[in-house]
């Protein structure tokens, strides 16, 4: 039987014992097609749904036999896409590893090949040697040195499926493009080589009332310091050709991996964190390594107007975030809600000896170390920019101290009222919430013992006018039956609607993304028998 959730309304954590949590972390290279999934059979999966569901995430960490230059950071894993076609119950399921240059060498040659990693190896042999590291420094030219896209994914160009762009991102300047019918690499796509791109950013984001994408990367030019170029991809535009929005000099060089936009502004948070680039040959080409805190040093905001290309700097006290809810603009004031965290998770939290060893008695700490989601106002006419954490009217631990947020995108750049997140604490402690930013009365709650959660989607009821009327889409691994599932949740009540075990496991992975554009015939879709009738099935989920 599956135990139910439970909507948490005491400030108690839920404790649970760790089951199968090492297995959730099992690499799965294996690749498959179009596999019918079959629901539970437990509740009405909404005839509505249609579009893909893909995920993204690591799920190799070396190569079979050969114990060298494993990756010691979850987060180096070498990516896999994981694809739910949807028509209305009907769901096949797919999985292929994405097949990047320095992937496909390092296949052949049975172990890792000089490249960029996040973190250091776990022994100083296995470290690059002198001429290792120059081949990666003549590959760092070339953009070449780092194509491990295993964080997030994006469509550019046109909004159908035949001329859609599918692309597999990270904070690197290139991309990797696949087919998102058959999962099958198609190969890098590199920007415009000069002035030098030097950093971009794993989320991208739709212009409000567009199908245009907004992002922006750090250049460098012959003379000068780098500086920041906002772009815009227009469906036409060309990925190497996008068009500039503004330039700007930041004070410094954050580490920066995701930004908001409004309905007419593109707002930047550059926290005091820093990757001294500089660096990079003596670090041996670990990224993380080079993570460093600005003592001292505030946050630097900078809004870009992106009618006009203005750009207008403030100032807050220090802070980190990897990733921004929603911005809205409200008369004299732009709002930013974003999920705070310490900046020295992005090196330590997933790595291997720290992931697969949670405590078995919880300590109570969240993954952003009670750092609560927080509400920014930048105030255009006085210059002053005010913080403030949200109301825990309902008491629970988990509510205010999530990460992965998602939103209503018709919401995107717009005043709005709910925002979805995943929140952990002590590592296998994961519930999934629901927080009202305009009603912190109406915040929820779901847990469940020792199924390990992941981030959310939202897919929006056709016709549906209220901002929650939709379905929740999102991958939950069962620690006692050691199997993954695709769950279902009404966004609504915040229940689940169904869930469905999947034939191969997807280890953790960070993000996913709905393409509504992705539709497949309905000749594409066998219906499969479901496991018991639904009308036989008393009681909740």
């Amino acid at each position: 039987m599956w135990k139910a959730g439970c909507l948490l309304l005491s400030a108690s954590c839920c404790l649970a014992d760790n089951v199968g949590w090492r297995e959730y972390f099992v690499e799965d290279s294996s690749e498959f097609h179009d596999l019918p999934l079959k629901w539970e059979g437990r509740g009405e999966v909404p005839d509505w749904l249609s579009g893909t569901y893909v995920r993204n995430g690591p799920a190799q960490l070396g190569f079979e036999g050969n114990p060298r230059r494993r990756f010691t950071s979850w987060l180096d894993g070498f990516a896999k896409l994981h694809s739910f076609k949807f028509s209305g119950s009907q769901v096949l399921y797919s999985g292929k590893m994405l097949e990047s240059p320095n992937y496909v060498a390092s296949r052949e040659q049975g172990e890792l090949v000089p490249s960029m990693t996040l973190n250091k190896f776990e022994t100083k042999e296995e470290e690059w040697s002198w001429t290792e590291r120059m081949t990666i420094l003549a590959k760092s030219v070339l953009l070449t040195a780092f194509d491990n896209m295993n964080p997030a994914l994006w469509r550019i160009g046109p909004d159908n499926l035949e001329e859609g762009i599918y692309l597999g991102v990270t904070d690197a300047p290139p991309v990797i493009r696949f087919n998102i019918s058959s999962l099958s690499t198609v190969g890098m796509m590199y920007p415009s080589f000069w002035p030098a791109p030097l950093a971009g950013c794993a989320h991208w984001i739709r212009e409000p009332g567009t199908d245009n994408s907004i992002n922006f990367q750090r250049k460098k030019g012959l003379l000068g310091a780098p500086y920041v170029e906002v772009q815009r991809y227009r469906p036409e535009d060309p990925f190497h050709d996008p068009q500039v929005v503004a330039t700007f000099d930041a004070k410094k060089l954050s580490s920066i991996h995701s930004f908001s936009v409004t309905e007419n502004f593109a707002v930047f948070f550059f926290y005091p964190v820093v990757i001294e680039g500089s660096k990079l040959f003596e670090a041996n080409f670990h990224v993380f390594e080079l993570l460093t805190e600005l003592e001292g040093q505030q946050t630097d905001i900078y809004v870009v107007d992106l009618k006009t290309g203005e750009v207008r700097e403030y100032e807050t006290a220090a802070t980190f975030s990897a990733h921004h809810a929603n911005a809205f603009e409200d008369g004299d004031e732009i709002v930013v809600d974003l999920c705070p965290t310490p900046y020295i998770n992005m090196r330590d939290y997933l790595t291997l000896e720290n992931q697969l060893n949670p405590p078995e008695i919880s300590r109570g700490v969240s993954t952003n170390a009670g750092q609560e989601f927080t509400r920014y106002r930048i105030n255009e006419r006085t210059k002053v920019v005010t913080s403030a954490p949200f109301p825990n009217t309902i008491k629970s631990s988990f509510i205010n101290v999530f990460d992965f947020p998602t939103i209503n995108e018709v919401y995107r750049g717009k005043s709005y009222c709910v925002v979805y997140g995943w929140s952990a604490i002590d590592y296998s402690r994961m519930a999934l919430v629901k927080k009202n930013v305009c009603d912190s009365t109406k915040d929820m709650v779901y847990y469940v013992e020792n199924h390990y959660s992941s981030e959310m989607h939202f897919l929006p009821r056709p016709g549906g006018q209220a901002e929650d009327d939709g379905v929740l889409v999102t991958i939950v691994f069962d620690g006692v039956k050691e199997q993954s599932y695709l769950l279902l949740l009404d966004a609504a009540s915040f229940k689940p609607i169904d869930r469905a075990y999947l034939p191969h496991n997807i280890p953790w992975s960070a993000h996913g993304m709905h393409f509504p554009e992705a539709n497949f015939p309905a000749s594409a879709f066998p219906a499969p028998p479901r496991t018991q009738d639904k009308k036989n099935v008393k009681g909740e989920l």
